[in-house]
């Protein structure tokens, strides 16, 4: 199992790594692939209606766009109601998708879910696996 330092357990968290320039892109791209090829297997062996898995990767996209507002917004002030609701939006979501979508599959749709759910954010945000921690040299006055 993986643990990276000062992440959360709940799974919204969890795709923070994505983003941190801490993690290798070697690293990145085989959690990629391993990702892939889980949705993919889950998908092969018992299927989840095309609407559901398109609920499930609007979901990731909503997650990207909370944490964008999160980072531009509300970043000053973590325990304010707009940071809190920006946290819990993607949060809620997911629930409600694995609760009320999911839950008579619940083992093949909901991982399956999280697992496209986690592509979509991986997919919808690339710059995050070719970018690379950049050093600033200091300006010469």
């Amino acid at each position: 199992m993986l643990h990276f330092q000062g992440f959360h357990s709940d799974p919204i968290n969890m795709l923070e790594f994505w983003f941190s320039s801490d993690i290798s892109r070697s690293k990145k791209f085989v959690i990629l692939i391993i990702t892939l090829l889980i949705a993919l297997g889950l998908y092969h062996s018992h299927p989840m209606p095309l609407d559901v898995l398109l609920m499930f990767a609007g979901a990731g996209i909503i997650f990207l766009i909370s944490r964008y507002l999160k980072q531009h917004f509300a970043q000053n002030n973590p325990t304010g109601l707009l940071y809190r609701l920006l946290t819990w939006i993607p949060i809620a979501l997911l629930l409600t998708l694995l609760f009320m979508k999911t839950m008579n599959n619940l083992m093949w749709w909901g991982i399956q879910g999280i697992a496209f759910m986690a592509l979509a954010v991986f997919v919808f945000s690339p710059q995050f696996l070719l970018k690379t921690t950049a050093t600033i040299a200091p300006k010469d006055h």
